[in-house]
């Protein structure tokens, strides 16, 4: 193991599983980089000979630069500073990443530059928030999700998605919003992200049970078909830790 991989050996749990989704050997942007950490493993680990790592705000972008500069690392890691997609040239890379920034963030992000996502040949995301829209919205742009992969971490979930090119298959509402290939693979950590989910739809219920109105009826009716249907996967889902 060389020095550049142990220094990041503290590497979180959500970027080492966005880090092994990445083919070996893809040129690679990470957007919204910050610290610059998954380019700086990427690259350091030798699984991608070169990374682009974009920032848009200028104080993370300043941290990057020093994190790149400390690591030895400039002829591998590029910093550029700009919003999304805007700093990279249609072909420029072949993979991009994305993790931490919010699910609509990213639709944005990708949706602002066709002319550079029509040139990628895959996307590794990881969305705070429900990853549902995102996921169709990745079907409508013409992409296909071939893994899917869910993460616990420091006390949360974190799901992250893997997307090529290609007509993608027609999925229930169910499998939008959980995740087609989670459940498909039965995945070992789905109960307890399910059961944590549950949580969070009951006490979002409980808060609304006082409302009036047309609009927090719909809601509460929402809420309940989440329920029922989460209840429904549990059941035939095996136990399972969290790690």
């Amino acid at each position: 193991m060389s020095w550049k991989i142990s220094r990041f050996s503290h590497l979180p749990a959500r970027l080492r599983a966005v880090a092994a989704l990445v083919p070996p050997g893809s040129t690679v942007a990470d957007i919204g980089t910050d610290h610059a950490y998954l380019p700086l493993y990427l690259a350091g680990s030798g699984r991608c000979p070169r990374v682009i790592a974009v920032e848009a705000a200028p104080g993370p972008y300043q941290r990057a630069l020093a994190a790149v500069a400390a690591a030895g690392l400039e002829g591998r890691v590029e910093v550029r500073l700009g919003d999304g997609l805007t700093p990279l040239q249609p072909g420029e890379v072949d993979t991009v990443t994305m993790a931490g920034l919010g699910a609509l963030t990213q639709q944005r992000i990708l949706a602002a530059r066709p002319e550079v996502r029509q040139k990628l040949q895959r996307l590794v995301l990881q969305p705070q928030g429900e990853a549902g829209p995102l996921r169709r919205y990745l079907a409508s742009a013409g992409w296909y999700l071939y893994n899917e992969e869910l993460v616990y971490d420091s006390g949360h979930y974190y799901i992250i998605l893997a997307a090529c090119q290609g007509e993608s298959p027609a999925y229930s509402d169910l499998e939008w919003r959980i995740g087609p290939l989670l459940l498909q693979r039965r995945h070992p950590l789905l109960r307890g992200y399910l059961l944590h989910k549950m949580e969070t739809l009951t006490a979002a219920a409980r808060q609304l049970a006082a409302g009036r109105g047309t609009r927090a009826r719909e809601r509460r009716e929402d809420l309940s078909r989440q329920l029922e249907e989460i209840r429904e996967v549990l059941a035939w889902l095996p136990n399972a830790a969290k790690s």
